[in-house]
């Protein structure tokens, strides 16, 4: 274990500072014959020469840049890029290395900084963290782009390397020793008794630099930070390692409350962290003054430090409560300690006049926290009339005493309806515009759903955790989409050689008793391996859609043509070998809509990158035929987020008028205004998601203004909300407790005509006495070892897998190269289990190809975690063993495990069992 000890108090900034004066590694003088390279290299830039030790020159051209001598040196961690210059124009720089051997630069190998364009003489600093590429043998440095006859000097370029030896063993730092841990460049360290105290401001990003380490990353992956913050709730670790270049960064949320935390970092399934380390830094999640102390810093093969619970978030479980019916609350607390938090009790401080609390005694009493995990825990409260306010409670025991919690509730007069036979009949809404939305069919098992409710309760839709397959579930869909302004759907939709899935919705809308009410159409997600798609399987697309969905009176036109939207043309046209593949595909599907009656198909194009309006991309796709385009979502800052994984919900409804605006003026092709729905995807993919935060229903209807003021000025009135239920993304409108039905009111009160006699009242199914329409819950289980006699023992299909069942085994056809099964487990310690077994079965189809198990301790499983075995496709059952415990990344703590029976489409696959064997065995 790696421990560094004491209090650090720092505000932090980008850049690197040192305690010593490194140590000259490589000198380019602008002196002498060599010096000669730097002129004849020079690239789009003029009258360059050297004087007296001063390169100088000007600029010529978009894409400025100058470019060493070549001169292989080793690279390492330590390095630092140091040179004098000026320039007369600010903006942003890069430095390009090219590694011996290579033929030249890559964006990999890049850094990128801020030129002071004032034209005096500054100094440069730059870390390029290169170690990985063994030797360098040139570098570049490139000046601000699009900015021709700008005057630069250079007077000195250098590669330096910090002074000092790394720290091995078991380090420590305590007291004076502190001051080795370094605030960025431009701040300043002092010393208060044993504190060290580090201060510094900036405009980038901010960083708390180590001193030079050098420790295996395999016998150590958990990261603890014992600190407390002011302001800003997001950090990051960094870390250089020898076996790979760059700084490599895992983010991880603090609490600003100035308060000392504990926080366990866990890069057990970090392919980045790898080799030697030989650098740490703490990182502030955003640009500007950051204050924290730091009391200890511990790398170890455990997670470390006591229980430290807090509350991330507490409200009412459903959207719609009533006065005279109980009232599920629920407290979500997570354990950023080392250790399970036990005996934690909530006990109440306040509650609005009226409100009690109506649960069982014994509520009090919240279950054991694990270490490093997140729970949810619930109570229930009544009021015998409408009442609105704050529930005020108090966590107490390990880790959080005295931690407040507050939630605000509100109970709805009750509306006295009668129960109801079925869902009541829908009243649709007039409006000259005409609103669309995208809709994804993925939650049709509890399985699906178990990634979003263990971390995002707040998302729980109206409906519950519905199945989607149920009509009546669908008829509430349509009958609250209609009643807030919505009149069709485009329907994510799955193909692969005759092989569908996610088709369960458009089955239950067949079905459902008010279908007539909405329109639908296809989006084709047909984002399947290469070589998977040709002209035969289009005609059999094609005639599917003919003969199964366009006669339908529901099925969505435009110029009365049915419409079918494209997520990839660009797959379209490499299955095809040639740019034009797209274009013969459509003209094909359009002569035979013709030839069975139609007018014709329309069809939309989902355009990337989404964010652009550069009218060669929209050109590219008017030239592959089609007739409009449109995106899935829209998630653009504006150019305002220094951060692109993290930024507001207020810049991208500031921006998504000008998006709209940008389009329409390209005049190339009709497209569908996005009315942005969100981002969040971290129930998918952990702390390597991307959050766009503060979405609000204010937010929302901001956004909907800004169309109808778009759509009235441009006369484009067809929209779309973009997506309407990607709970998993955090792309949603429908109704939920989040927001309500506070999104859909937001459309109906923009677009459509009010009725006399008021807007429809928007209620929950149980006011009208129907559902619960909740997919039955499972409870979490241990379970280590799998076999599936009675069900799917909670293993599910993500992708390329159809007909999923158990009978006498698990039982499924792959639809694609990339078949996939996944299942989340408990956390369990990879040094308990030496290896996993896999007892499977695969047809012929499966012939040559391989199976693969990927593993994580949250978030999305990589290539840097799974293990591959050669199948045999026989028909027979064969056991495939995986070494899990010779493989360095097996590590950890596991929550996920993700299975690929084959590689290939079209194999009957039967598993009869999923296990893992104790080391022991």
């Amino acid at each position: 274990m790696k421990v560094w000890t004491g209090v650090l108090t720092a505000v932090l900034l980008a850049g690197c500072g040192f305690a010593a004066e490194p140590l000259l590694a490589q000198d380019w003088g602008f002196g002498g014959d060599a010096a000669k390279a730097w002129v004849k290299q020079a690239h789009q830039c003029k009258d360059v020469q050297i004087v007296d030790g001063v390169l100088s020159g000007t600029t010529a051209g978009s894409d400025p840049f100058l470019t060493s001598p070549s001169l292989a040196f080793e690279a390492h961690a330590g390095h630092i890029v140091a040179f004098r210059a000026k320039t007369g124009a600010g903006g942003k720089g890069e430095l390009f290395w090219i590694p011996a051997g290579a033929k030249g630069p890559q964006q990999k190998w890049s850094v990128s900084f801020d030129w002071v364009g004032d034209g005096e003489w500054h100094e440069y600093r730059l870390r390029p963290y290169w170690q990985g590429e063994k030797k360098i043998g040139a570098v570049r440095l490139d000046f601000v782009n699009g900015r021709p006859d700008v005057a630069f000097a250079i007077s000195a370029f250098r590669v330096l390397h910090e002074g000092g030896s790394a720290h091995v063993g078991e380090p420590v730092w305590s007291g004076p020793a502190l001051t080795s841990w370094q605030a960025s460049e431009g701040g300043e360290v002092r010393m208060q008794g044993e504190t060290a105290c580090f201060r510094a401001a900036g405009e980038r990003q901010a960083a708390l630099v180590s001193p030079a380490v050098s420790f295996e990353s395999d016998a150590t992956f958990i990261v603890t930070v014992e600190m407390a913050v002011d302001r800003g709730d997001a950090f990051s670790l960094a870390w250089a390692s020898d076996a790979v270049s760059g700084l490599h960064r895992k983010g991880f949320r603090v609490r600003p409350d100035g308060q000392f935390h504990t926080y366990n970092v866990d890069l057990s399934s970090d392919k980045s962290w790898t080799g030697r380390i030989l650098s740490l830094q703490l990182m502030a999640g955003t640009a500007g003054e950051t204050a924290c102390r730091v009391r200890s810093v511990r790398v170890a093969d455990d997670l470390s430090g006591p229980p430290d619970v807090s509350v991330l978030q507490a409200g009412l479980s459903e959207a719609i409560n009533r006065a005279g019916r109980p009232a599920r609350l629920f407290v979500q607390l997570s354990n950023s300690g080392g250790s399970d938090a036990a005996g934690v009790t909530l006990s109440v401080k306040g509650l609005p006049q009226g409100v009690e609390v109506a649960s069982a005694p014994g509520w009090e009493k919240v279950p054991v926290i694990p270490a490093l995990s997140v729970i949810s825990h619930t109570l229930e409260l009544s009021a015998a009339q409408a009442v609105a306010g704050e529930v005020v409670l108090k966590a107490s025991g390990a880790g959080c005493d005295g931690v407040e919690v507050r939630a605000p509730i509100a109970f709805l007069p009750d509306l006295h309806m009668p129960k109801a036979d079925y869902v009541p009949v829908p009243r649709p809404l007039r409006s000259e515009y005409e609103i669309g939305a995208l809709y994804y069919p993925g939650w049709q098992s509890i399985e699906k759903w178990a990634r979003i409710w263990p971390v995002a309760p707040e998302r729980k839709p109206v409906l519950g955790w519905y199945d989607e397959a149920n009509p009546e579930v669908v008829d509430w869909q349509i009958k609250w989409a209609v009643e807030n302004g919505l009149s069709y759907f485009l329907v994510d939709w799955y193909w692969h050689k005759g092989q569908q899935h996610n088709d369960h919705w458009i089955k239950a809308f067949k079905q459902a008793r008010y279908r007539s009410y909405l329109k639908w159409a296809v989006m084709w997600a047909n984002h399947n391996a290469a070589g998977s798609h040709s002209e035969a399987d289009q005609r059999a697309v094609a005639k599917f859609w003919i003969e199964n969905y366009f006669n339908m009176p529901e099925y969505y036109r435009i110029d009365d043509k049915p419409v079918v939207m494209i997520w990839s043309p660009q797959n379209m046209n490499r299955d095809m070998g040639g740019k034009d593949g797209c274009r013969r595909l459509l003209e094909l599907s359009r002569q035979m809509a013709v030839e069975a009656g139609f007018k014709g198909i329309y069809f939309i194009a989902m355009k990337w990158p989404e964010g652009s309006w550069a009218p060669d991309v929209v050109q590219g796709l008017k030239d592959m035929g089609f007739d409009m385009t449109g995106i899935y979502h829209y998630m653009e800052d504006g150019g305002k987020a220094e951060n692109p994984r993290r930024f507001s919900f207020d810049w991208v409804a500031d921006s998504n008028y000008a998006h709209w605006k940008g389009l329409h003026e390209t005049g190339i092709l009709p497209f569908l205004p996005n009315l942005s729905t969100g981002w969040d995807d971290r129930p998918w993919h952990g702390d390597k998601g991307r959050e766009i935060y503060g979405r609000t229903v204010a937010h929302f209807r901001r956004i909907c203004r800004d169309a109808k003021r778009f759509a009235d000025e441009s006369g484009v009135k067809r929209l779309t909300l973009a997506p309407l239920n990607e709970w998993g993304e955090g792309s949603y409108a429908e109704p939920c407790a989040q927001f309500g039905f506070g999104m859909y009111e937001a459309v109906r009160e923009t677009f459509c005509q009010k009725p006399a006699d008021g807007w429809p009242v928007n209620f929950a199914p149980a006011d009208a006495g129907l559902g619960p329409y909740d997919l039955p819950m499972k409870e979490p289980d241990t379970a280590t070892d799998w076999t599936f006699v009675s069900g799917t023992a909670g293993w599910s299909a993500t992708m390329g897998i159809a007909g999923l069942r158990a009978a006498d085994g698990l039982r499924f056809t792959t639809t694609s190269r990339d078949p996939a099964l996944e299942r989340t487990v408990q956390p369990l310690k990879a040094g308990r289990f030496g290896r996993l077994v896999v007892r499977m079965s695969l047809s012929a189809a499966a012939s040559g190809g391989s199976c693969q198990l990927f593993w994580s301790s949250g978030g999305t499983p990589t290539e840097g975690t799974s293990l591959s075995l050669p199948v045999k496709a026989d028909g027979q059952f064969h056991d495939y063993v995986f070494e899990l415990g010779k493989c360095r990344s097996w590590r950890g703590r596991i929550c996920r495990f993700r299975f690929d029976p084959c590689s290939a489409p079209g194999a009957e696959v039967v598993i009869e069992r999923i296990g893992l064997l104790p080391v022991a065995e």
